[in-house]
């Protein structure tokens, strides 16, 4: 049983990915250099997107929510900032894309890129089906918790690269659960309504 229920996990996670990358936006950042300029281009996005421009000590100098089905296109001007560390930044539901940018006296460069895939969860019927790319091969936890948040489920899920959960409520009592998959310094919520 388990092991039919960890190949539809991984066949349902593969297929959401696939589709993910089927219809994922072309992302391109470039800089021009000596004008201290950024210029940020999205194909047309499958989610809404909230994009955020944040200095080293996490203070928002920009934020924009990008609407799905529309091209994107924004130019920055950093000439005006300080030396230092910047930080890029698109979250959509599916996934966390941060561009790291100096700012030095002359010029901009991007110098790091970090995508993060979030978890997929889907409800069904009573039924929670939980997927996850475990890209850092950290140990995930999956915790369930009721409204007087009394930890009703636990499970360490351990350190694979895919991690798939069903998790069952249509005998649960009449409450607000709250789902957590926690990987790392990461962790992602889910409501589910019994009613």
């Amino acid at each position: 049983m388990k092991a039919v229920l960890k190949l539809t996990a991984m066949a349902a996670l593969l297929l959401t990915s696939t589709m993910a990358m089927a219809n994922d936006p072309g992302m391109y950042l470039t800089t021009v250099k000596d004008a201290k300029r950024l210029v940020l281009k999205l194909n047309k996005q499958t989610e809404s997107s909230i994009l955020t421009l944040t200095d080293s000590d996490m203070h928002q100098i920009f934020v924009e929510n990008i609407k799905e089905d529309e091209d994107y296109s924004k130019k920055f001007d950093l000439s005006k900032l300080e030396e230092g560390l910047y930080y890029l930044k698109m979250e959509s539901p599916i996934k966390t894309v941060e561009f790291t940018i100096s700012v030095e006296d002359s010029e901009v460069n991007v110098i790091a890129r970090d995508e993060v895939a979030k978890p997929f969860f889907r409800k069904s019927k009573g039924i929670l089906y939980v997927n996850y790319l475990n890209q850092k091969l950290n140990e995930v936890v999956i915790n369930v918790v009721d409204s007087d948040n009394r930890v009703v489920y636990t499970q360490k899920m351990g350190k694979d690269l895919v991690i798939g959960k069903m998790i069952n409520f249509t005998s649960a009592v009449k409450d607000d659960y709250t789902v957590s998959l926690s990987e790392g310094a990461n962790t992602y919520f889910e409501t589910v309504s019994v009613k």
